[in-house]
């Protein structure tokens, strides 16, 4: 039994499927995607639906997932009026997603949310003797082991939203991980723009996660799909033993 972390899969169910067969997962390993799962590729719905069948696979509630969640109607019908209605479909790739949703049943939609809804928010976890702490950006003791329908909805925002590495929010640069005893794993922020735009390395172009501390960042870029120069893809990374597992975005 192995327990894996992958995260900011962004609706490429190819990449996600091709990781799994480089890993060798089975049905005694675990594992955690840590948000963002759905839009900029069209496979969103896909990778949820995966996920939510598979007993040895959890989500953890991302930014994409959040806007989601507050943009479709909470009942399952065909509507999409929330408040970030317009921020997720137009200004996030929410689009894609939005048309898979919409040809579930009302049913597996009132299903798929109800899960989603059920997803935790922070989940720390001990594998081989270190404890972990997963969450798709920010971190907040008060929100350790939640799940999202616990928690207010500035609370997520805060966890899966905010990072050290935005130019645009007051929290940039400020590394809170190093005051918990936790090993941090998240996503939120591609790797390539942390080392070159925050880390100063502009020849940075690999498929490989960013460690600072006890902060590990396993974002490789899905978002922004196949590139010439940037080799962006999937990490998945293995905690039993910090193994990591790179796949590469396909060449279009």
């Amino acid at each position: 039994m192995a327990t894996y972390v992958v995260s900011d899969l962004h609706g490429h169910m190819d990449v996600f499927e091709k990781g799994l067969e480089r890993i060798g997962f089975t049905d005694t390993d675990v594992l955690y995607v840590l948000g963002d799962a759905v839009d900029r590729g069209p496979d969103g719905i896909r990778i949820l639906e995966c996920i939510k069948e598979h007993k040895n696979m959890d989500l953890i509630i991302g930014n994409h997932e959040f806007m989601m969640l507050n943009s479709v109607d909470p009942d399952g019908r065909d509507k999409c009026n929330g408040k970030d209605s317009d921020l997720w479909l137009y200004g996030n790739g929410g689009t894609k997603t939005y048309v898979q949703y919409l040809a579930l049943t009302k049913k597996k939609r009132q299903s798929l949310l109800l899960w989603l809804r059920r997803r935790y928010v922070i989940r720390t976890l001990e594998v081989g003797g270190q404890t972990y702490c997963l969450t798709h950006s920010y971190y907040d003791p008060k929100c350790e082991n939640r799940m999202y329908f616990e928690l207010d909805c500035a609370a997520v925002w805060n966890i899966v939203w905010r990072s050290m590495y935005r130019e645009d929010w007051n929290t940039r640069g400020i590394n809170i991980y190093k005051d918990y005893p936790y090993t941090f794993i998240t996503g939120h922020i591609p790797i390539h723009k942390v080392q070159r735009v925050f880390e100063g390395d502009k020849t940075y172009n690999d498929l490989r996660i960013f460690e600072k501390g006890n902060f590990i960042d396993i974002d490789g870029g899905c978002a922004a799909g196949y590139h010439k120069v940037l080799h962006n893809g999937a990490l998945f990374y293995r905690l039993d033993d910090r193994k990591v597992f790179a796949e590469p975005m396909p060449a279009e």
